[in-house]
């Protein structure tokens, strides 16, 4: 009640006398009268003082002054009235506070009847206030009762689906129910909100059979009604049968609760189907729980129910991680799903295994819980191993070293690439304090298939190959590049084949094949750059100081033997940065470290490299973690961590230092094991052979070295192209030096174990990247090697559907890969004037299958509302989401509802 609106209406009445009576016998403004305050009117509230005390003031002591008599008290008859006589000649005020209230909120007086109920709320200015602001113009009953209890609540919007989020959340915060609901029962508007959860989605009480029996309605209770009736609907969703045992144990738990006229729950097999209040209890329970904000309350919430149901018991009689793949309402749903997908990950097909992945990793508790991603991404690396094990069940059998190098290069990389994801996303599981990949014995299986299948049965192939080729006598495959010619024929074929004048060249230590093959295909997601990989022989032994010396421009690379092994480019140490700079300074070259590159500001980088020719840049990750025993197990991490400081390097020199062309190589690869080593993992030599200078776990290099049958020995005249002749300029003083190398995936004895190794001839330490980076710089290029995202449309066309909760088939047009990326979509369903009316689904397209079957995905459609027509075309929507910050709406799609019956009459 406003308190102007009486003031004015006080004044109007002391124009025509000096008194005014306001009888107040429902004391609404008791609380307001202090607030009234009129020039030169007196207020006497007449029930505190005597009829006699009052008379005498008015009439005899204060003649001239205007009064308001105000009571709380009926009227006294006439001959019991002392003030009677004075009535006659004042005038009375009536405050109409429904009359008022309603004038001031806009809304038409047939809704007095209403106000009146719930006056008890107008009696403060700031409740009012957030009435108006909530109060939709020509406001019904229902609007008018829904902003009353989001007003006293303090809820920012008049929907019931609003209040109840913000009650839940309140609820889960630690408050009990019944004080949530002490103001609301100030004001008479309890029961009003159940009256709408009735409405809303269904939560009814059951009468009892007696007055001391009977429940009444709990927050607490309704939320674990609506868990319940989501997960229900989730598990048939995922195609639970309507029949299962499973389903029962949620039948008494389930909204809408249907009376019959007695007031006992109905439990006809047709209630709660197609109901349009179960929808909307399905999808409250979607947004609390999609809602970020809310997601630690949700959490709580579902937490609670799981335990005070036990429904760990209920879905663990879920047998087929099928079952679980829509369900999210409870965190143990997710946990028995992976439980059920790594058990049974030989029986599912690799395409489903994707699917079920793809689609969980969007969901909800991976996101509040990454090790839930860790484990999902461990699994699905696991399956892409088996799938790759079962293609190559009869081993690796090629007609030449040429064909299994290229095999390698091209598809056998994906072992290594496979087992690297497991271990790093397993490792993390392994930190966070879960054993669930060990309890499923995908630890031990994976690492028992590479290691003792794997590395073993490809050693044996290839080592046959070098032996039946004598490989290691000349050291060339036809149609392969040799690392030691790198300079010559890959940067300064830059500068002959294209209008190109400066070229940087970044070297990352330990770089191996199948890391680099996740950098390039990193760079080509991006529009204005394009990236090539291919390979080169690795110089061998395959270690850092010989590797990084062949990547060098030189005439002449020689080996020089004391106590210690040395290289030099025509005279000149490869050792050390330093040395190297002189070494590219003689062809207008400098060398960085990358940390260097990455410190630079925009103007600082461009100086140091204007005048440049060639900028070598150092990038030390993997093998500065994987050749240390403290840190070797951090060894995937680090390949982890490379890819993304590789990609950022390239980005920063072509953004910031106006380069065009980018060369990514490594100076040798790398051979790393999970397990410990064990005696098999190594050689029958035991002790450092005679001539041996450098000694390491993987190479011996030295002059006059001991051959045998277990291991190799070979001269690097051959296998790097040292020059050996001491005579020549730039060769003075040179060894011929020589080296040992073992077997297959071997250590040697005498040295010490350890799981990241390098040094051997093994495909996984020779096969040396090349990244040929490129900047596209006119549109037409951009266009021509931008990657599209992936289209997808609907199978059928006209959609139609024919329940509450349907499914749409979509389908993925293409293959992720070469020509397309993967997308995000968020779908949900419109009607003609654009207003939604299903809940909002989120899928990721990230199917890399050549078969179109494969490429099918199912999304269940929630609808929510009622009152669907058949004659209208809805609206199929998709947005890309795949960007948050840059979205896209794709053509909609035309769809039929046409729903036979909606069960909200029961």
């Amino acid at each position: 009640m406003n308190i102007d609106q009486i003031s004015q209406g006080l004044l109007a009445k002391f124009d025509n006398c000096r008194l005014v009576f306001w009888q107040d016998t429902d004391e609404e403004f008791t609380s307001q009268l202090e607030e009234l305050s009129i020039d030169g009117i007196e207020v006497i509230r007449i029930d505190d003082f005597s009829h006699f005390q009052v008379k005498e003031r008015i009439e005899l002591l204060e003649p001239d002054t205007r009064f308001v008599l105000y009571s709380t008290k009926e009227t006294s008859k006439p001959e019991r009235d002392w003030l009677y006589d004075i009535r006659l000649y004042s005038e009375n005020f009536y405050a109409d506070s429904s009359s008022m209230i309603l004038n001031e909120l806009g809304m038409r007086m047939e809704f007095r009847p209403v106000v009146a109920n719930y006056r008890a709320f107008f009696t403060n200015k700031s409740r009012v206030a957030r009435l108006k602001k909530l109060l939709p113009h020509n406001a019904n009953k229902e609007e008018l009762e829904l902003a009353l209890i989001a007003a006293t609540l303090k809820v920012e919007s008049a929907t019931f689906v609003t209040i109840l989020l913000d009650l839940l959340a309140k609820l889960a915060s630690g408050n009990e129910s019944q004080p949530l609901f002490k103001e609301l029962e100030k004001y008479n508007l309890v029961d009003t909100f159940w009256h709408f959860a009735s409405n809303t989605v269904g939560y009814n009480i059951e009468k009892a059979d007696s007055e001391e029996s009977q429940q009444q309605p709990d927050l607490a209770d309704l939320a674990a009604k609506l868990l319940l009736t989501e997960c229900y609907q989730s598990l048939i969703n995922s195609g639970v049968s309507n029949t299962s045992d499973i389903l029962v144990r949620f039948t008494q738990h389930l909204l809408p609760i249907s009376l019959n006229e007695f007031g006992k729950r109905d439990n006809s097999e047709r209630s709660g189907v197609n109901s349009s209040k179960r929808a909307t209890a399905v999808s409250l329970i979607k947004n609390m729980r999609e809602n970020r904000s809310m997601s630690a309350a949700y959490n709580k919430l579902a937490k609670e129910v799981e335990q005070e149901f036990e429904l760990k018991q209920v879905l663990s009689m879920v047998k087929s991680p099928r079952h679980l793949q829509r369900v999210e309402t409870f965190e143990y749903a997710e946990q028995q799903f992976i439980v059920l997908l790594a058990q049974q990950l030989n029986e599912l097909e690799q395409v489903e295994v994707d699917a079920l992945i793809s689609h969980r990793l969007s969901t909800h508790w991976t996101y509040h819980q990454p090790n839930y991603s860790s484990i999902l991404k461990a699994i699905r690396a696991a399956k892409h191993f088996y799938s790759l094990k079962h293609k190559y069940i009869d081993g690796f059998e090629y007609a030449s070293a040429k064909d299994m190098y290229r095999a390698y290069e091209s598809e056998l990389y994906k072992f290594d690439s496979a087992y690297r994801e497991f271990c790093e996303h397993s490792l993390k599981v392994a930190h966070n304090g879960s054993d669930i990949l060990k309890m499923t014995g995908l630890v031990g299986d994976i690492e028992t298939l590479y290691v003792d299948w794997y590395l073993h049965d490809l050693a044996i192939a290839w080592d046959k190959l070098v032996d039946d080729e004598e490989l290691l006598g000349k050291w060339k495959i036809p149609g392969v590049p040799n690392q030691y010619d790198f300079y010559r024929h890959q940067v300064e074929g830059l500068f002959n084949t294209s209008q190109v004048k400066k070229v940087f060249v970044i070297i990352s230590d330990a770089l191996r094949y199948d890391v680099a093959h996740a950098i390039s295909d990193e760079i080509n997601n991006e529009e204005r750059f394009a990236a090539e990989l291919k390979s080169q022989l690795g110089v061998v032994p395959s270690y850092t100081q010989l590797g990084m010396a062949s990547l060098l421009p030189y005439n002449k690379l020689t080996a020089h033997i004391g106590s210690k092994v040395e290289y030099k480019a025509d005279g000149i140490s490869v050792h050390g940065t330093e040395n190297r700079q002189k070494i590219l300074a003689k062809r207008n070259g400098l060398a960085f470290k990358a940390s260097e590159v990455l410190s630079w500001t925009n103007e600082e980088g461009r100086k140091k490299v204007h005048d440049a020719r060639i900028v070598y840049i150092y990038h030390d990750r993997i093998d500065a973690i994987g050749d240390k025993a403290v840190t070797e197990n951090q060894t995937f991490e680090a390949c982890a961590e490379t890819i993304s400081e590789i990609k950022l390097l390239v980005e920063r020199i072509i953004n910031r230092l106006n380069g065009s062309r980018v060369l990514v190589t490594a100076d040798h690869g790398f051979i790393f094991k999970s397990s410990d080593v064990v005696e098999s993992d190594k050689t029958a030599l035991t002790v450092k052979p005679k001539g041996a200078v450098e000694a390491k776990k993987r190479y011996i290099i030295g002059e006059g070295l001991p051959s045998e049958y277990f291991y190799r020995q070979a001269q690097m005249a051959a296998t790097a192209n040292l020059t050996i002749d001491a005579s020549q300029q730039g060769a003075e003083n040179c060894s011929d030096a020589e080296f040992i190398v073992p077997r297959g995936s071997n250590r040697f004895n005498f040295v010490g174990g350890a799981k990241f190794i390098h040094g051997g001839i093994m495909p996984q330490e020779i096969c040396v990247p090349v990244i040929q980076v490129k900047q596209l710089k006119t549109e037409k290029q951009q266009t021509k090697h931008a990657k599209e995202r992936v289209p997808v449309v609907p199978l059928s066309n006209p959609i139609r559907l024919v329940a509450l909760a349907d499914k749409i088939e979509l389908f993925q047009a293409g293959a992720v890969g070469s020509k397309y990326m993967a997308r995000e979509l968020e779908i949900w369903i419109e009607d003609p004037n654009g207003q939604v009316v299903s809940h909002k689904q989120k899928m990721l397209f990230d199917a890399t299958s050549e078969r179109q079957e494969d490429r099918k995905r199912s999304v269940v459609i929630m609808l929510s509302g009622s009152g669907f027509d058949r004659t209208i075309s809805y609206k199929l929507m998709m947005r890309d989401v795949t960007q948050p910050n840059k979205t896209i709406d794709l053509q909609p799609h035309s769809v039929t509802i046409d729903i036979a019956i909606e069960d909200d009459f029961f």
